[in-house]
């Protein structure tokens, strides 16, 4: 599985008064759910997936390399949530904790194990670039972290993508399904938070019209993972 990084382009938008398509904007105040119980709590959870006792048929480097991409986006977003204060970072965050408990689960049955997490250090070169690259510009600017967010929660779909296309067994792809749809939330609601400070952003990684059917679906219908409602579940 290779990770293709390219730098995000987010353009302004030009017309006055640009509305949301994805209705109101979502904001970094207000009482969100506790993401923890609602992820346990979901028959759809990432975590609920890996029960199979068979090993995994997945190579054990693809599994190592995909938990340490969701702990990139994990740092990336605890780093975002200090200096910007955005409940969408801290909400995500949250959910990346899951996503790499899942992938670990499946990893632990082939036996494998990913390395021991150290914050803002990886075993792939690959990733470490991305790490530094996305901290740079999330350290820029309030709108520069979400643009991070976007890049790598569409980037983390296409891994994600290749990944299934090579899992035989039921357990691995119930859990990469589960990942993709919660993934593909997480970059709506980067998108949403985007589109509120008038900036929209192209894709970079998927195709066009992928990009704009995961983004463009409403809030809280069933695309996530962690739930399918608002909070991290729908990234608000």
């Amino acid at each position: 599985m290779k990770t293709q990084l390219l730098l995000a382009l987010c353009l302004p938008l030009l017309a006055l008064g640009a509305q949301n398509r994805h209705g109101a904007p979502a904001t970094a105040s207000g009482p969100g759910p506790a993401a923890n119980a609602d992820c346990v709590r979901s028959a759809d959870c990432p975590l609920n997936s890996a029960t199979s006792a068979a090993p995994t048929t997945l190579p054990a480097s693809d599994l190592v390399f995909a938990i340490e991409e969701e702990r990139v986006a994990h740092d990336l977003y605890a780093a975002a949530s200090a200096k910007w204060n955005l409940r969408v970072f801290a909400n995500i965050a949250e959910a990346e904790t899951h996503h790499a408990a899942a992938l670990t689960q499946l990893a632990a049955t082939a036996g494998a194990m990913p390395p021991a997490a150290q914050a803002g250090v990886y075993a792939s070169a690959d990733l470490q670039r991305m790490h530094d690259q996305l901290l740079a510009l999330a350290n820029e600017s309030e709108t520069g972290a979400l643009r991070a967010g976007a890049l790598i929660e569409e980037t983390d779909i296409a891994d994600l993508r290749r990944l299934a296309a090579r899992a035989t067994d039921a357990a691995s792809r119930a859990v990469l399904a589960n990942l993709e749809r919660a993934t593909a939330n997480h970059l709506a609601a980067f998108v949403r938070n985007l589109a509120a400070r008038g900036v929209t952003c192209q894709p970079q990684v998927l195709a066009a019209d992928d990009f704009s059917a995961l983004t463009q679906a409403a809030p809280g219908q069933g695309r996530g993972a962690d739930g399918g409602g608002r909070g991290y579940r729908g990234g608000r």
